[in-house]
């Protein structure tokens, strides 16, 4: 180096350098290596673990997996394994809606109350495009039911109490449109919606217009909880110092209920940059225009996030992310694409842990070698 270049000019060379090598592509060692070190406690045959997948351009370049799928027969998890996905079911509502509203059978801006006339009277409209992006001022469901009821043994509720609290809840948080909060309850309701305008139930409707289409042969809304599914994990909780098998009876479906692969997934991701559906770029816009609010921001623990169509922009590390976290009982996901390399990271687990999201981002952050 010429120890007599000026100070500026060397660091105007070394910012064009560090920003070039933050905005390239990752290197598969570097994916390796980040993986191997952030999923290291899961490598093991006595306890659930997660399916990790790296890819870029629609193509997977690295996977791992780690852990039991089923611990009771000693089936570990593989690269085809089936995980339930949780909150990132609400995507592909919300996808549904579009669809639909492309097709002229619904209005996004049109009162909920025109497709499900029985709900209460909310004291004002409350829009089809307010409770995708969460501010439609419709409570949550969940924590109101788990305070009458309890946990249920972390089961969850029969679809029948859950669809009776939704039809007498006539009280609303705040005013529409004004905030975000996050409501499970507007997508079981959204669901409802897509089933009335399309004579079709939701798994049907996403089968014939998302799934198929885009070939995500392991992807499905899960609404029989008799109905075996193959190559499916098993869901654990940790009590005790003991792994406990959930077997939800759930079959509301819309603020979850989606089983899907890390493969499918990486499929679904992909379609932002090269979509297959009908709707081309009308379709794409409406998924990736982010909402706004009057009042209060959207926030994701303690990220500032813009909600979109069922998925959020999140920035960590100098990158945006996009996608959406799920959890349920005894299962997490953490999908995301990164916008800038068009690289997706899809993380699917097997037992519920919060930390199991944070797990993408901190290998995001050894992956790129950048901080928050």
């Amino acid at each position: 180096m010429n120890p007599t270049m000026p100070v500026v000019a060397l660091l105007v060379i070394l910012t064009s350098i560090c920003s070039t090598a933050a905005a390239g592509p990752a290197n598969l060692q570097s994916i390796s290596a980040a993986v191997e070190h952030v999923y290291r406690d899961l490598e093991r045959t006595d306890g659930p673990g997660c399916a990790v997948g790296f890819a870029r351009d629609g193509k997977l370049i690295y996977q791992r997996q780690f852990g039991m799928a089923n611990l009771e027969h000693d089936i570990p998890i593989l690269a085809g394994t089936v995980f339930r996905v949780g909150s990132t079911t609400k995507q592909f509502v919300a996808t549904s809606i579009a669809l639909l509203s492309l097709q002229g059978k619904l209005d996004l801006d049109a009162d909920i109350h025109t497709i499900l006339p029985d709900l209460p009277d909310y004291g004002t409209p409350v829009t089809i495009r307010q409770m995708i992006n969460h501010s439609s001022g419709i409570p949550d469901y969940m924590p109101i039911v788990a305070a009458v009821y309890g946990d249920l043994d972390g089961n969850f509720y029969p679809g029948e109490m859950i669809r009776e609290f939704l039809y007498r809840m006539s009280s609303l948080d705040f005013e529409p449109g004004s905030r975000y909060e996050y409501s499970n309850s507007a997508y079981v309701l959204l669901a409802q919606a897509v089933e009335v305008v399309s004579g079709q139930t939701m798994r049907d409707f996403a089968e014939e217009h998302i799934f198929n289409p885009l070939e995500m042969h392991n992807t499905h809304f899960h609404d029989n909880h008799r109905e075996l599914i193959k190559s499916r994990a098993d869901g654990y909780s940790e009590f005790d110092g003991e792994w406990r098998k959930h077997n939800t009876n759930l079959e509301v479906v819309g603020d979850g209920g989606v089983f899907s692969t890390v493969e499918d997934l990486v499929t679904w991701y992909n379609n932002f940059a090269d979509n297959r559906l009908p709707g081309g770029d009308a379709l794409i816009k409406i998924l990736t225009t982010p909402a706004t609010y009057t009042e209060i921001p959207a926030k994701y623990r303690d990220w500032s996030i813009e909600y979109a169509f069922g998925n959020m922009y999140l920035e960590f590390g100098g990158r945006t992310l996009f996608g959406h976290p799920g959890g349920f009982v005894g299962f997490v996901a953490a999908p995301f694409r990164i916008q800038e390399t068009n690289e997706i990271m899809v993380s699917l687990c097997n037992y519920h842990f919060k930390g199991n999201v944070n797990r993408v981002f901190d290998s995001i952050e050894r992956i790129y070698g950048v901080s928050e």
